[in-house]
């Protein structure tokens, strides 16, 4: 079989200088005079100078799936590009993932490590309430954050349980609708384009018609309705003043922006080949010329003067002078400020990339090998050198949604929009009015992720996080007695059990000490030693907590439900058995993992090894035991009226005696020691002695951690298991603080841990008398596709079904693609 799929490639530019553009713009105007347009002039090249050195990035994950049983790994490839080019990104070498869940909290948060714009990893439910339910997957870089929320990328994932997936309730209220004038005003006599946008209760467009009203004329009435996920326009509206519009929409009234008295507006008017823009102004009559200029991703590529004669004027433009994206066109004012604004998508038909897929067969037989061939080609047929990610699974679950993002969209459209845009991938479809619903998104998203008003005033210009080449340790070093910040004190770091590598800093003015750009894999003991300026370490060292200056995600998750297949197109396969198929996956899934953060994978093969371990998973899950579990004081009135010792004792697998210590099973039997335990408090590591100094009530959360997919953060000190304890006020070092010593773990990259599948008839027996009910066939998030193209090897499963290929990657010339295709595992 041969898969073909056509994706738009980034057309690429000869850079021209801005005042080689303003010159030949002017020289075409005899009576023009230069200095009437400096202001102009000046706002473009701040503003491509500002692009160019503060080039922005854009993040985006492939998952393996879009949905996932509760329990299991979700797998991601992480790609982050940066500047106009998407080229791979060397500004920031820490990537943060995290997982939230249905209420809006964070379950669990990740840092994985970026080489030339890409890395790998998982993160797991581990940390995460037991619900089916819509959950969240977020990815930014500190350094994006400096850009606004749509450069945080974020990725909806349908979770289910063992039990049916929950239908959910009615949203009641009112829609939230938006009038948006095609330019950003409503100007009087200025004929314009009326965009609207109807959001309901869920966040999701939703379709409305109704009725534009004058309060101040009783027979003026415009009809309008929705036409694409909430959205619409009223063509030609020309507004008036001594009006007061409003929207009556089933018997609710809507406030339509206010009519300005005089102004400048644009109008765009798109054929296949150019764009018309048309400006029309009440401020600037005759004889006037105001400067057009439009970029894609931050790169000027046009800019131009516009004659205005009695108000009117038009600039046609060739299409293909843009690379594919969110055309910005922006008109300035005599001032150089910005007085218009419009947003086009523009794709560029010149320039085509064809991601193919090939196989020789449709179907496979059950563990059979199944190969697949990988290949990018320009329109001359000529290979792409590309970086990709390849994700195989079963489609017979949950349809798999062709209208979700993907990182085509990711980098062409959803980053440049400050909102949320609803099934991105529509856009880029084959559908008849994909292209005329893409202008109606454009029309409805406001002003873009560029703030044009804030460039035109520096001082609100806000950077306030540097790239990150590492993690950083930060805190305050006091005076012991009064807690006064001591200025020039010496701070000593040691990283690891050894401390061999050491660092030497002093405070600043106000106490303060930094250590940035710490190479840290998985979780490592820092050792922090402090004097004053006379030596003397009678001092109190307080460390900042990691992360905190990472955002929160603010609000609940919209909840949707997926749709599921009927029955019969699912193989009879109940959503229970569903589950408990993944189950008997994920036992496998942990055991290779484990292998792999401690060190011990030279070959997994299956023996009777695996039949004990699952006999013990299931005695595991029969007493109750957890991967994780956590009391919360404040939460369980019977667990805070106990000693904390013997609160502790009710956690499974967990021992707290006074006279044998604390020990954690964490069912590593195939190491033959175990470190004890490592506890914990407030980041800072204790002894157990301080642990039975603690009261009940001084403690608001205990955590115990026995999985290696939790323990690898901590190295193999933490295959002895991990007690975490976080108090009301924080840790009082018994006689030590005042020492000027203090230890804490720093949490660091994610260490790297490859997919566990099969390799039949090479390291598993292909008739072992085991069920092989994998979900993800196969996952590959590192692919380096050459001139030959990439062959991908992997083994079909023991589950009849229709299994998906999804691929995703980037050219080395910064062009995202995605393809996507199916066959079938028979029996």
């Amino acid at each position: 079989m041969n898969f073909l799929f056509i994706v738009v490639r980034n057309f690429q530019f000869i850079r021209v200088s801005l005042l080689t553009i303003f010159i030949v713009c002017l020289a075409s105007q005899k009576e023009t005079n230069a200095q009437d347009h400096q202001p102009s002039i000046q706002f473009v090249e701040l503003f491509n100078n500002l692009q160019q050195e503060l080039p922005r990035e854009y993040v985006h994950l492939h998952t393996d799936r879009q949905w996932y049983v509760f329990g299991d790994r979700i797998w991601f490839s992480a790609y982050v590009a940066a500047g106009s080019y998407h080229l791979p990104s060397g500004i920031s070498s820490v990537l943060y993932v995290e997982l939230i869940e249905p209420d809006g909290r964070m379950a669990d948060r990740i840092a994985v490590e970026l080489t030339s714009g890409r890395a790998n990893g998982s993160i797991t439910f581990n940390q995460a309430q037991s619900e089916s339910g819509t959950f969240r997957i977020r990815a930014y870089t500190a350094w994006a954050l400096n850009f606004g929320d749509s450069y945080i990328f974020g990725k909806d994932l349908h979770v289910i349980t063992g039990e049916d997936v929950r239908e959910l309730p009615v949203a009641d209220g009112t829609p939230d609708i938006q009038f948006l004038p095609e330019s950003g005003y409503l100007i009087n006599g200025i004929s314009t384009r009326l965009a609207f946008k109807a959001v309901g209760p869920d966040g999701l467009g939703t379709d409305i018609s109704g009725t534009i009203l004058d309060k101040n004329n009783p027979d003026f009435r415009t009809e309008f309705q929705t036409e694409h996920l909430g959205m619409g326009f009223i063509d030609q509206f020309i507004p008036q003043t001594d009006t007061e519009y409003v929207a009556e929409v089933d018997g609710e009234i809507y406030a339509l922006p206010e009519v300005q008295s005089s102004g400048t507006a644009i109008q765009i008017h798109q054929s296949e080949m150019q764009y018309m823009v048309d400006v029309h102004s009440t401020r600037y009559r005759w004889d006037t010329q105001l400067l057009l200029f439009a970029h894609v991703r931050g790169s000027v590529s046009y800019a131009s003067l516009v004659l205005l004669e009695d108000g009117r004027g038009t600039a046609v433009i060739p299409k293909n002078q843009f690379p594919t994206g969110i055309v910005h066109f922006t008109l300035l004012g005599s001032d150089g400020r910005p007085v218009a604004e419009r947003l086009a998508f523009n794709k560029n038909e010149a320039d085509l990339v064809y991601a193919e897929i090939s196989s020789e067969e449709d179907n496979f037989l059950s563990r059979s090998e199944i190969n697949l061939d990988l290949s990018v080609l320009n329109a001359e047929g000529a290979a792409l050198p590309s970086s990709a990610s390849l994700s195989v699974f079963d489609d017979g679950v949950i349809s798999y949604d062709q209208s979700a993002s993907t990182i085509y969209s990711r980098f062409y459209l959803e980053s440049e929009l400050n909102e949320f845009v609803e099934n991105p991938g529509f856009y880029f479809s084959d559908h008849e009015y994909a292209d005329r619903y893409l202008d109606l998104l454009m029309l409805t998203q406001g002003w873009r992720a560029y703030n044009m008003e804030e460039l035109a005033d520096l001082d609100e210009l806000n950077i306030f996080a540097l790239p990150e080449q590492g993690f950083t340790i930060s805190g305050s070093i006091k005076s012991a007695v009064r807690g006064r910040p001591l200025e020039d004190a010496t701070v000593i770091f040691s990283i690891g059990s050894d401390h061999e590598d050491v660092d030497l800093i002093t405070t600043d003015e106000t106490g303060r000490f930094m250590l940035t750009d710490l190479q840290i894999n998985g979780s490592e003991l820092v050792t922090i030693r402090a004097n004053d300026a006379t030596g003397s370490s009678r001092v109190r060292i307080e460390v900042d907590p990691q992360f905190e200056n990472l955002p929160l995600h603010q609000g609940i998750i919209t909840q949707q439900v997926p749709d599921l297949l009927t029955a019969e197109e699912r193989m009879d396969d109940s959503i229970t058995e569903i589950s408990e198929r993944a189950e008997q996956v994920h036992l496998d899934i942990e055991r290779f993992v484990d292998a792999q953060l401690f060190g011990e994978l030279d070959e997994i093969t299956v023996t009777a090894d695996r039949e004990e371990a699952t006999d013990q998973f299931e005695r595991d899950l029969r007493s109750g035991s957890s991967p994780s579990q956590q009391i919360d004081f404040d939460e369980d009135e019977v667990m805070a009226s106990i000693p904390l010792l013997q609160a502790i004792n009710q956690m499974a697998g967990v021992s707290a005696d006074p006279v044998r210590g604390l020990t954690i099973s964490t069912g590593f039997t195939n190491l033959t020691v175990l470190p004890p335990p490592l506890i914990i408090v407030n980041d800072i590591e204790m002894d157990f002695e301080y642990l039975q100094s603690l009261s009940t009530s001084d403690v608001q959360t205990v955590n115990v951690f026995r999985r290696s997919s939790e323990l690898g953060f901590f190295g193999a000190r933490g295959a002895g298991g991990v007690l975490m304890v976080r108090t009301r006020s924080g840790v009082s070092m018994p006689g030590g603080e005042e020492q000027g010593l203090i230890t804490a773990f720093v949490q660091g990259y994610q260490p790297p841990s490859e997919f566990y599948s099969p390799r039949y008839g090479i390291t598993v027996p292909r008739d072992l008398d085991q069920p092989d009910n994998r979900i993800t066939l196969h996952w590959d998030g590192e692919i380096e596709l050459s001139d030959s193209g990439q062959n991908i090897r992997f083994w079909a499963g023991d589950v009849p079904s229709t299994y998906r290929v999804v691929l995703e990657g980037i050219t080395e010339t910064g062009i995202p693609f995605t393809a996507t295709e199916v066959f079938n595992v028979v029996q």
